[in-house]
């Protein structure tokens, strides 16, 4: 009887030994969620649910955005950290996230993610179709004669539209009052409605609004001017301030999963994502509002991130705008 026994508690130690695999060589036998960072209407949310389509069709199974916005980012990266390691909940991430550590809002950094990079966009400062500052030069001359009276709307603390508010402050000499969203969504919103004067945001992010004449770009915050068509040419602002340049922040649309993900689930995510970032439906959405395509993943995604993570938190302990040292975090300086 004994014997019998040792039998079955060695069975059965088999079959939960091959459990974990078995799941694995099963993936995905259930819907997935994207835990989107930022507010839905932004350059995030909308990239998110584009590969989330075209993914669904080489995973056969359902992905489901959700909008997870607080905390500078933290309230989506902390509900996917702690979910089991098992690639049902990736995170809608953007360049935010690799600021996320120095400003204290997760404790990860970026060599804690596996990354996935969509697409991005330049840096565009709109205003309202009836606001008075026709170029960003007059927006500037409004800030010089009213310090901190001149509102620019951007994403959270820490995003690259807030950092590159803060370069054309600090190039321009002047002193705005930049308020942050929970994403570029209500932003822009906000300008929509002139609750703020002007919006700091992704080209891509505002291109339906343009066309529609819902705001007006008065400038770059680049070193290149943009031909838009049927537009017009949007100058540089880099030309009458060409200081914005020190600032190290793009921006970089997509998702991630925890670097610590089973390699074989991660391999299927990875075999989806490079199909989906071929698929007609997203090269149109992604073209039409005139984003620059990425597909990066894996090792090139974890150099290039890294590498802004650097640059980025470095300049944020510079300003005095870290909360936690880089040093701290194994944060090389650039």
């Amino acid at each position: 009887m004994l014997g019998i026994t040792r039998r079955a508690v060695a069975i059965a130690a088999s079959f939960l030994a091959a459990g974990p695999a078995a799941a694995q060589q099963q993936w995905p036998a259930r819907p997935i969620e994207i835990a989107v960072w930022a507010s839905a209407g932004g350059g995030t949310d909308f990239t998110n649910r584009l590969i989330a389509r075209a993914m669904e069709r080489h995973l056969g199974t359902r992905i489901n955005v959700q909008n997870r916005t607080g905390g500078g980012g933290a309230v989506a990266m902390n509900h996917v950290w702690t979910q089991p390691r098992d690639g049902y909940s990736w995170l809608g991430a953007s360049e935010a996230m690799q600021n996320a550590a120095v400003m204290g809002f997760h404790p990860s950094v970026t060599r804690d993610w596996h990354w996935f990079m969509v697409a991005g966009s330049v840096a565009v400062l709109a205003v309202h179709p009836e606001s008075p500052h026709r170029t960003v030069e007059d927006f500037v001359a409004a800030a010089q004669r009213n310090p901190g009276r001149v509102r620019i709307g951007h994403c959270a603390l820490g995003c690259v539209w807030h950092l590159k508010s803060l370069s054309l402050a600090e190039a321009s000499n002047s002193r705005f009052n930049l308020i942050p969203y929970e994403g570029s969504g209500p932003a822009i919103t906000a300008a929509m409605s002139r609750e703020v004067d002007g919006v700091m945001a992704g080209l891509a992010e505002v291109t339906e609004h343009i066309r529609g004449g819902r705001l007006r770009p008065i400038g770059m915050i680049e070193m290149e001017p943009f031909a838009f068509p049927g537009v017009g040419t949007i100058p540089a602002a880099g030309t009458t301030y060409p200081r914005i340049a020190e600032m190290p922040a793009r921006q970089w649309l997509g998702f991630a999963l925890p670097a610590d993900t089973p390699a074989p689930v991660m391999q299927r995510v990875t075999a989806a994502f490079e199909q989906a970032m071929q698929d007609p439906e997203v090269l149109r959405g992604l073209d039409g509002r005139m984003f620059t395509r990425f597909g990066q993943h894996g090792p090139e995604a974890q150099r290039i991130l890294q590498a802004m993570e650097s640059a980025v938190s470095w300049k944020l302990q510079e300003l005095g705008m870290a909360r936690v040292n880089p040093e701290q975090l194994r944060i090389p300086r650039p």
